[in-house]
């Protein structure tokens, strides 16, 4: 009797669309006819059913009325699963983890010291001294009337800005000519961005870097300007950014060919809205591909749909063979393990559809998802330690593998008794099938745990759609492509965007050679456009070794101690 197949239970009217009428009626007929045990079960079926389809709905508003992008992190989950009932019988967050009723040791928590003070402003920046002398009715004592001596200066530092001046540049060309030989020659007009055009490549390389970098339309400048007393057309100025972009082409594709010849990939993809006048509706959607070469190169690629043939590519499938390109369990990247290549996958997707359903109210998730924080924070102790990919890797197969085994016996375990159409049983029917993708980072210390830098570069873009809205027909998205890669590649390596915009479209347009344009190599020749180091953390802030052991703690593994170079003062 153990494989005895359950009793199948009799619809009662559609799950999509239910008609009272006839459940009403089947009602009647089940009574009538005494199967009371068919008619229970088919009625429980229903209810489930409904539940599952309120439980789907109400996340999804819940969802549309978020005013911020929902965090993943255990802590803020836990937090929000508290204010939902719970159904009874399924485990929910304790204290006691053990469940043997002993009470567990304190976490330690950091300690942090006073506030370091205000931090000082860039010493690279101008000093503009401005007198502020003490009033003529307070330079005489009060007491002898005489003019008191002066005992010294304070100084008080403001950080000030000047607004954005315009100006009409007026370039006089001379005019030579040779009486002798009725000759004349004329100066002949700098190279420009728009030639013969009234917009200067300053105002262009702005327009261009504000739209990108700041997600604000062309259309939102020019009344912005106009309130200044410029009169700007939208679609002039709309013209002379395409034709910027046009530029930067020829380096976008050399940073394309330096992603392709990356050893480690991670790559993703997002829609991007266009107005096209031959679709149906006056508009349609392409697909933006983004991948990520060595954590430095950035490179974006426009396809018309969202088919796979956008990432062949962008990525190049010539020699697939033997290449890791890490990305999330889409089917559309199935080409790059049937090429040969390795396909790492990513812990955030897989950890995911947990927290969707820890949101829906079912504690059982929240077991897997403290499983899974503990290979984050195996990833952040690395990541502090400043370890080497060869490094990580050895704390990977040390650590992370026994968190794997302990998640994996969990899935298996909870895949025999949760319905696999419910969102619990989703996430764990992901976890199942990519398992195999989910634990190649053990293998590889390269290999990111997460995608999730790859989204962060496409982010801009996606913020960038709910100003601007559309791109026009295929040439936009073509250029919104190659502009993202530009832009991607700067921060990507800690170069200032707009700083590089001005000096690399200056020369292009004098014709410098691609190469000598990339990013990394214009910064080599030109320092001033790397941005500012990130300030290390004050004396103190907690050391290194206490964040460690707090670490260790709430992991129970012994990480060893950190190099005393790390824990030194900077």
């Amino acid at each position: 009797m153990a494989n005895a197949q359950p009793p199948q239970v009799e619809p009662i009217t559609c799950k999509y669309q239910p008609d009272v009428e006839s459940v009403r009626a089947w009602l009647h007929k089940m009574l009538a006819e005494g199967r009371f045990v068919a008619l229970v079960m088919s009625v429980v079926a229903l209810i489930a059913r409904l539940r599952d389809l309120n439980t789907e709905l109400m996340k999804r508003v819940a969802h549309l009325k978020r005013k911020r992008p929902p965090s993943e992190t255990l802590r803020r989950v836990e937090a929000q699963l508290a204010f939902t009932f719970i159904e009874q019988g399924v485990p929910g967050p304790s204290e006691d983890e053990d469940g043997d009723g002993s009470e567990q040791p304190p976490r330690r928590r950091r300690r942090r010291g006073k506030h370091p003070g205000r931090q000082a402003l860039p010493e690279h920046l101008p000093r503009v001294e401005v007198p502020n002398p003490v009033p003529d009715a307070l330079r005489r004592c009060p007491h002898c009337n005489k003019p008191m001596v002066l005992l010294g200066h304070e100084r008080c530092e403001t950080l000030e800005v000047k607004p954005a001046e315009f100006f009409v540049n007026v370039r006089v060309d001379e005019t030579l000519c040779c009486h002798a030989h009725d000759l004349i020659v004329s100066a002949p007009p700098p190279p420009r961005i728009v030639p013969r055009g009234k917009l200067g490549d300053g105002l262009i390389t702005e327009a261009l870097a504000d739209k990108y970098l700041l997600s604000l339309p062309i259309e939102r400048q020019c009344t912005n300007w106009m309130r200044l007393g410029i009169k700007l057309s939208p679609q002039t100025v709309g013209r002379s950014v395409a034709a910027a972009i046009d530029l930067l082409a020829p380096v976008a594709a050399l940073i394309g060919e330096q992603m392709r010849a990356s050893d480690i990939v991670s790559t993703d993809a997002t829609s991007i809205r266009l107005l096209d006048p031959e679709a149906p509706e006056g508009r349609r959607f392409g697909t933006i591909w983004c991948a990520i070469g060595d954590g430095r190169w950035v490179s974006f690629g426009y396809w018309p749909d969202a088919s796979a043939d956008g990432a062949k590519d962008l990525l190049g499938t010539a020699a697939m063979t033997g290449r890791t390109i890490q990305c999330d369990g889409t089917s559309t990247t199935n080409f790059i393990e049937h090429g040969g290549g390795r396909r790492p996958g990513c812990w955030a997707h897989g950890r995911r559809r947990l927290v969707e359903a820890g949101r829906s109210g079912d504690a059982f998730a929240l077991a897997g998802l403290r499983i899974i924080a503990k290979l984050f924070v195996v990833e952040k102790i690395a990541r502090h330690l400043d370890e080497t990919p060869d490094e990580r890797r050895q704390r990977r197969q040390q650590h992370s593998s026994r968190i794997l085994d302990e998640l994996r016996s969990w899935v298996d375990e909870s895949r025999s008794v949760i319905a696999p159409k419910s969102p619990l049983g989703r996430a764990l029917g992901y976890l199942h099938r990519q398992w195999g993708r989910l634990t190649h980072f053990l293998e590889d210390g390269r290999v990111e745990l997460t995608n999730n830098h790859v989204e962060r570069a496409i982010r801009p873009l996606v913020l960038g759609m709910k100003n601007w809205l559309f791109a026009w027909e295929d040439s936009g998205g073509e250029r919104t492509a190659i502009i993202l890669t530009v832009l991607g590649t700067c921060i990507a390596q800690r170069i200032n965007p707009r700083a590089y915009l001005h000096k690399a479209l200056g020369l292009l347009v004098n014709e410098v050679d691609a190469i000598e344009v990339l990013p990394s190599r214009l910064a080599e020749a030109h320092p001033e456009l790397r941005m500012p180091v990130r300030g290390s953390p004050s004396p103190d802030d907690a050391s290194l070794a206490e964040l460690i052991a707090e670490l260790e703690a709430s992991l129970e593994l012994d990480v060893g101690p950190a190099p005393k170079a790390l824990l030194a003062p900077a």
